[in-house]
């Protein structure tokens, strides 16, 4: 999957100004791995989200993630696998907001961002 047609086809389903940050160690090389399917799968997943089909995972912290705090975050969690890699997709939206970030990562990276956005010690 082209890497910049990836992200347009997000931008295009959330349709807002504020620009969403696409991140992750490794990111161009996973959408370079993912097949149509696939890349078609996290399209429907994000079109879930934007129409409200799926849940988030909010967190009742008080800890500042960038410049909110993580209560005034929204996560939707995404696994995935290629091969035998598992791989993960955190996409970020401020409550009642603009979505902020796209996170894509294998599972180390995954739980970097679990910690940084107060994810990691909740069960959900």
């Amino acid at each position: 999957v082209n890497r910049d047609e990836f992200k347009k086809r997000i931008e295009a389903s959330i349709s807002q100004e504020y620009k969403v940050e696409f991140l992750g160690k490794n990111f161009e090389q996973i959408v370079s791995f993912l097949t149509e399917t696939k890349a078609e799968k996290i399209y429907k997943w994000i079109k879930e989200i934007v129409e409200r089909k799926i849940e988030p995972i909010s967190i009742g912290s008080k800890k500042v993630y960038k410049e909110w705090e993580v209560n005034e975050l929204l996560t939707f969690r995404y696994p995935f696998s290629i091969g035998k890699t598992e791989y993960r997709i955190l996409f970020v939206k401020v409550k009642n907001s603009v979505y902020i970030e796209f996170h894509l990562g294998d599972h180390k990276y995954y739980d970097k961002v679990r910690k940084d956005l107060d994810l990691k010690k909740s069960n959900y």
